[in-house]
This record gives C-alpha cells, structure tokens and sequence, in this order.
C-alpha cells in the first residue's frame, strides 16, 4: 500500500510546489506515478530462481496489490470527470474488479498450461525461418487477448486494467 500512497502523495506535492493545482493536475501526476511493474519483477524473480520462495511470493503479491491499487486509482481519476452518476462510478469498477479478480485466476492457471501444452506443441517449427511459426502464433494469441481484455474493460472504466492483465497473462509463459 505505500507503494502507491507514497509516489501519488510526492507525485502531487510535487506539481503543486510547481505551481500548478492539486485538483486535476496533482491528482493525475500522482496517480500516475503509482503503479510498478509486475512483469519485470515477475521475471527477474523466476531467472533467479527465487520466485518460489517466501519473500519472492512476497515481492510479487505486493507488487500486485500495489498495481491493482493504482489501476482503482486511475479509474476514479476518470470517472470524476464531469457529475457523479453511480454506475460508471460505482458498479462498472466492481464489475471491473471483478473481472480482473478473473483473469489473474485465468493468467495463473490457464494461460500457461494452454499455451505451453496445447498451443505450442502443435505449431510444427520451420528450420532456418526467421521468426519461428511459434513465435507469430504467440503473438497473435497475445494480441488477441490484449484487444479482447482492452475493449471490455474500455466499456467498464478504463482499458488500463485490460491491458495490465493481459500483460500479466504471459508473464509465465516459457517462450
């Protein structure tokens, strides 16, 4: 939590000793100071073989309830444009949550097993090609998601939250 309470409070403190004002500008610069990056962190984790440990589970679910707490962030940064109306304020985000709480389940335990046990197996390797047939079939996979994932979460707040998920979805992903 004080990996976003920290980079949003010095994000707006910072814009307004600048001179500009705290409401939207702090607020925005704040914001968008906040998130990490879980991809990154993810990875080095698992080169270094300690993902599997106590403080590597640690580091990782921190990181991840630092992120999905600036991605509630920008969503309420968007949403207060204009006059309060409960449902793109109120119930497109927990339908967003919980729609995010689904695909964390799907990129943990889905996307992997389905893409490095029924995907790539099947993708016969060309020799001597430049980018492999398996290497354009996991991005094609990978655009897709990100497009499907982007468009609904759009209609639900923000694509943000599509977008960090559908990048997370690949995060353990052998290739």
């Amino acid at each position: 939590v004080l990996g976003t309470i920290l980079p949003f409070v010095t994000g707006a403190a910072l814009t307004v000793i600048y001179g500009r004002p705290l409401m939207p500008d702090g607020v925005s610069v704040g914001t968008a100071l906040a998130p990490t990056s879980v991809g990154i962190a993810l990875r080095l984790l698992g080169e270094a073989k300690v993902l599997q440990e106590d403080f590597g589970q640690a580091i990782i679910t921190a990181a991840f309830v630092d992120d999905i707490l600036s991605l509630i962030l920008f969503n309420v940064i968007f949403s207060l444009r204009g006059n309060f109306d409960v449902v793109p304020v109120v119930v497109l985000p927990i339908i967003a949550i919980i729609f995010m709480a689904l695909a964390m389940v799907l990129a943990v335990k889905f996307w992997p097993k389905f893409i490095n046990e029924t995907i790539m197996p099947r993708i016969p390797n060309k020799e001597g090609a430049k980018v492999s047939p398996q290497d354009e079939a996991l991005f094609l996979i990978m655009m897709t998601v990100l497009l499907s994932y982007a468009t609904l979460t759009h209609y639900l707040g923000t694509h943000l939250w599509g977008c960090f998920i559908a990048g997370m979805s690949f995060a353990c992903i052998d290739k």
